[in-house]
């Protein structure tokens, strides 16, 4: 089906109602799930549910771009990580491993790739809620944090940005400015904290990144048992790791090589998936609830304000637009495939 084949000349419009009195179901199932952090229903909550029409002055453009664009997104991406994070969970605990032989106890062959595809997803929804946080922080402290723009939503910026000092304060400190300086002063630990959690937000994105360019088939795994013969899955904290180069005649170990403890403990993570996945939500959502709180603040200090014309800016400098179309030789479904209604004749 192509845009021409429909009806284009619209008399009504079907769709929720654009003002909302009480808060969408899917907020508050996310809410009472433990899923969305309070801070994020309540900001949800006092900004009148993101409905159309509530943007407050300081998101009021002409056009309703700003608030429109303020959006769900946290929300959608915290329930879908829980919701992959669940999935992993479940088809890690049917793959295959001896122990489970031993003991009598059924697998799927294809639990492995099931796994691998939902940590992926998982990965994906994890950094998608933090690339949320980066754009709601670009809107409300637009141009003060360095290099961060509306419509880029790149939390790496926020990130970097925590490495670095701010300056010392002055003797006119402005609501603002101070926004900001809390701001700096929750997250730090919480994105750069020391050993043993440093680097976890590196290794995140490099595990983010990798899957979405190259696929599920990059996580490389190592089974472990413990005493009692049940296994647990590692995965490496570095790239690329291929057990090939340590695969060696017998016999013939390169002087000074190490043992396999030691290989473990200086190539994988210390924990388990099902462990490192619960850790990386719990870290996740602890910086969107920090982030979200401070935020909140700044929202209603500011909300009143004229309307962020610099943020605008950049959000429609961020647009883009291409020319395709549609395809020359498409294989689409038809609308008799998407919705049979019966066996074709030959009549048609």
């Amino acid at each position: 089906m192509r845009l021409e084949d429909c009806k284009l000349d619209v008399g009504q419009v079907v769709m929720a109602p654009p003002r909302r009195t009480e808060p969408d179901p899917n907020w508050v199932q996310g809410r009472d799930s433990g899923v969305l952090p309070e801070p994020v229903f309540q900001f949800y909550e006092q900004a009148e549910y993101l409905s159309f029409g509530a943007a407050p002055p300081f998101l009021a453009d002409a056009d309703n771009v700003l608030f429109g664009y303020f959006g769900e997104s946290i929300r959608d991406s915290l329930v879908e990580a829980e919701e992959h994070r669940q999935l992993l969970i479940q088809a890690q605990g049917r793959t295959y491993d001896i122990g489970k032989q031993a003991r009598g106890e059924p697998w799927d062959p294809r639990a492995p790739e099931i796994a691998n595809r939902e940590f992926r997803y998982f990965l994906l929804s994890l950094q998608a809620a933090l690339d949320a946080i980066a754009d709601i922080t670009a809107i409300l402290l637009t141009g003060l944090v360095p290099g961060l723009r509306v419509g880029r939503a790149q939390f790496s910026k926020i990130e970097t940005w925590l490495t670095r000092p701010l300056p010392a304060i002055g003797f006119i400190v402005t609501p603002t400015e101070h926004f900001l300086r809390q701001l700096h002063e929750t997250l730090q630990p919480l994105v750069h904290p020391d050993s043993p959690e440093r680097d976890w937000l590196p290794l995140m994105r490099l595990y983010r990144n990798k899957a979405a360019h190259l696929g599920s088939s990059v996580f490389r795994k190592v089974g472990l048992h413990d005493d009692s013969g049940r296994f647990y899955v590692f995965i490496p904290r570095q790239w690329p790791y291929l057990w090939e180069r340590y695969l060696k005649p017998a016999g013939e170990r390169p002087p000074g090589s190490p043992t396999m403890p030691e290989l473990f403990r200086e190539t994988l993570i210390h924990q388990d998936l099902v462990s490192y996945v619960g850790g990386l939500q719990g870290r996740v959502t602890s910086i969107v609830a920090a982030a979200v709180s401070l935020l909140w603040l700044a929202y209603q200090h500011m909300k009143k304000f004229p309307p962020n014309q610099a943020a605008l800016a950049e959000l429609n400098g961020s647009s883009e637009s291409y020319a395709f179309e549609y395809f020359v030789n498409e294989r689409g479904l038809s609308n008799e495939d998407m919705h049979p209604t019966g066996q074709k004749t030959a009549g048609g």
